[in-house]
């Protein structure tokens, strides 16, 4: 057989996979930051303890190397002791392009703590909780890395928030929208994200959609090559993150693929999170950010969202 045809056949066979695996592993950044945070070295991430820093830590580096800007107390971190000593927040900024939106925020979090080595009857194994909060996390950590990008530049300013202690009763953010380390009044929207990583073809749930007016057509519009089948939760109960925004006046809902039998127990680990789900629900997250991060008219709070009643059947 001619040399060159061989040679060419050989590239084929041999570059063809590599690439292929370049593409995969480019779509799988997600779930890599999974496979690290969940990991038992870091012994369950619990607020304040050296594997919640050791954490910490792994975030902070992935900012610091996409420029984003230190917007907490100390550098990235915002220090305090409640319930466990020793816990940070983190929080960093994106200053947007746009000469008059820069001054508005979109932010978007995640909580990285878990719960340790577990409490009462499962009090023991490390709870690794890579869906609870690791899924959330790696997200916010992609997200970072997207909009970072100067072709991705946003009109409006992102604020990336990293909550440490919501496991003790969302003590993190609540002692941010206490001590905000940027001014509240700027901020627009609150994008939660926690426990995204067992979608597994059921339902995606928004819960908080209705703090805000306009929500649903652009988060439908995201979700137009997507396709994933969206529960717009009616109750808004005071379970992570986005409560304390939306308690303050600020509208924001959370993104949730819902409870499950690992649900804070040892077998919460990364093998069992739905990678193409975990891709899937980042996407709609990225698209919808870009467009909070552009409309002339971002979603405004409704005060009626607090205790108006689900309609009848």
């Amino acid at each position: 057989m001619n040399r060159a045809i061989v040679t060419q056949l050989l590239l084929f066979l041999f570059l063809t996979p590599v690439a292929a695996t370049a593409q995969r592993n480019q779509n799988l950044d997600a779930f890599k930051h999974i496979e690290v945070l969940a990991d038992d070295s870091f012994e369950g991430r619990r607020a304040g303890s050296k594997g919640g820093h050791a954490a910490a830590g792994y975030i902070v580096k992935h900012l610091s190397e996409f420029g984003l800007i230190t917007a907490g107390e100390e550098s990235y971190f915002q220090p305090f002791n409640k319930k466990y000593e020793n816990c940070r927040n983190i929080i960093a900024l994106l200053p947007g392009k746009h000469p008059r939106l820069q001054q508005e925020i979109v932010a978007i979090g995640a909580h990285y703590d878990h719960v340790g080595y577990g409490q009462g009857k499962n009090r023991g194994p490390i709870h690794n909780g890579a869906d609870d909060n690791a899924s959330g996390t790696a997200t916010v950590i992609e997200l970072a890395r997207y909009f970072s990008k100067p072709r991705n530049r946003p009109d409006r300013s992102l604020m990336f928030c990293f909550w440490d202690s919501e496991e003790q009763g969302l003590i993190g953010s609540k002692y941010w929208i206490e001590k905000p380390t940027v001014e509240l009044s700027r901020i627009v929207f609150k994008v939660n994200i926690d426990m995204i990583g067992r979608l597994d073809g059921e339902t995606l749930e928004v819960q908080g959609h209705r703090s805000g007016t306009g929500i649903k057509a652009p988060l439908d519009a995201a979700n137009t090559k997507l396709g994933i089948d969206i529960d717009y939760v009616f109750k808004m109960p005071a379970n992570s993150d986005h409560w304390p925004f939306i308690n303050k006046g600020i509208p924001g809902f959370m993104l949730h693929t819902g409870l499950h039998p690992e649900y804070h127990k040892p077998g919460d680990d990364s093998e069992t999170i739905d990678v193409e789900g975990l891709e899937q629900v980042g996407r709609l997250a990225r698209n919808f950010i870009a467009y909070l991060a552009t409309t002339k008219t971002p979603p405004t709070f409704r005060q009626e969202s607090l205790t108006e009643k689900p309609p009848t059947k």
